[in-house]
């Protein structure tokens, strides 16, 4: 089985660069991509991984690319990150579709065993 790896898409490169600071000094691969459509043209294997999306970016949004994956069966475990505020109907989208929805800003510590846990590395 392949090491598991957290996929960061977010069009900020700050927020990119902490994350890939943050899973790598705990020991976890990351990849980031600075957009919907980076991602979905780098096309990589989704076995034994997580999603890290931002919701507002351009062009395709977090919710759309998330859409799209699982309307093409991919069943990845999935973040949708937000700092507009909770709205009902992104609530009711992560409920439906089992994806962890996180506020802006994101405790580190809380992330890092959330990730851990749905890549199989918090199980004993």
């Amino acid at each position: 089985m392949s090491k598991p790896i957290v996929y960061v898409i977010d069009d900020d490169a700050a927020v990119r660069d902490s994350f890939h600071v943050l899973f790598e000094s705990h020991g976890i691969e990351v990849r980031c991509y600075a957009s919907s459509e980076a991602f979905l043209v780098a096309a990589p294997p989704l076995e034994n991984s997580c999603l890290i999306i931002d919701v507002n970016m351009p062009e395709l949004d977090g919710i759309d690319l998330l859409g799209r994956l699982l309307r093409d069966g991919f069943m990845t475990p999935a973040f949708l990150m937000t700092g507009n505020g909770t709205r009902a109907s992104l609530r009711s989208t992560a409920d439906w579709n089992d994806v962890v929805l996180l506020e802006k800003p994101i405790v580190a510590r809380e992330l890092v065993a959330e990730v851990k846990k749905v890549l199989g590395e918090g199980r004993t």
